[in-house]
């Protein structure tokens, strides 16, 4: 699964919910749904998520899983931190992007090999979470199936992305109020499943959290986010 899009992805976690496939119906005009979405995404100021991402493969019997978290503070401060099986931080905002590892017992700032392509995502992701859901439907075509829950089927209208990712799904409670799981599928039958394992909303993070020179520690976060009322 391509990096780009799995963060991409992420940013429809603000009202990701499990649900159940079976006897959903296909609604033929989505935009009502798209629009109750995109007003109840522009009224959420901040988030907290711990998460587990299970990579399936067909070679392998067992997905490849990782933990980590992600954090999105409007109008467009966003990080994505694993804590394992490797560590590793992506924080990005309108104006750039930054990716660290820690190699050694230290943090290195790595050099992006693809800013650009990045920085796109990155921008795409800060508007998706101000409620601007137009950098949504630009980029996918996007069908909503219906029964007692919603799920929505967004499938990249680039060539070039389907080769990569045949499709999303986000599957959601019909008032998007909590959230579970977003599934990525690649067209060899492959997917990536992103668990939320825990979700906190209307946090108030701690400065350094999405410094892009030194990034305040996950743990620090995570006290700051533990402690608030």
């Amino acid at each position: 699964m391509n990096f780009f899009y799995v963060i991409a992805a992420m940013v429809l976690a603000f009202t990701v919910f499990a649900v159940d496939d079976a006897a959903l119906q296909s609604v033929s005009d989505p935009q009502p749904i798209l629009q109750d979405l995109q007003r109840k995404m522009s009224s959420l100021g901040s988030v907290y998520f711990e998460l587990t991402q299970e990579r399936h493969l067909k070679l392998f019997t067992e997905p490849l899983a990782s933990k980590g978290f992600m954090l999105i503070e409007r109008p467009d401060q966003i990080r994505w931190e694993t804590t394992a099986p490797y560590q590793s931080i992506l924080l990005g905002d309108k104006k750039s992007v930054a990716q660290f590892e820690f190699n050694d017992g230290k943090w290195e700032k790595l050099k992006l090999g693809f800013p650009q392509m990045l920085q796109r995502v990155m921008d795409q992701m800060s508007l998706m979470n101000q409620g601007k859901l137009d950098a949504l439907t630009s980029d996918y075509t996007i069908s909503v199936s219906t029964n007692a829950e919603t799920i929505l089927t967004l499938v990249p209208k680039d060539e070039n992305a389907r080769s990569v990712l045949a499709f999303i799904e986000v599957k959601m409670a019909p008032d998007f109020s909590a959230t579970r799981e977003v599934v990525m599928n690649e067209p060899n039958g492959d997917f990536t499943r992103i668990i939320f394992n825990r979700e906190k909303r209307g946090v108030k993070f701690p400065p350094g959290t999405f410094d892009q020179a030194k990034p305040l520690e996950i743990a620090a976060v995570k006290t700051a986010v533990d402690d608030a009322p």
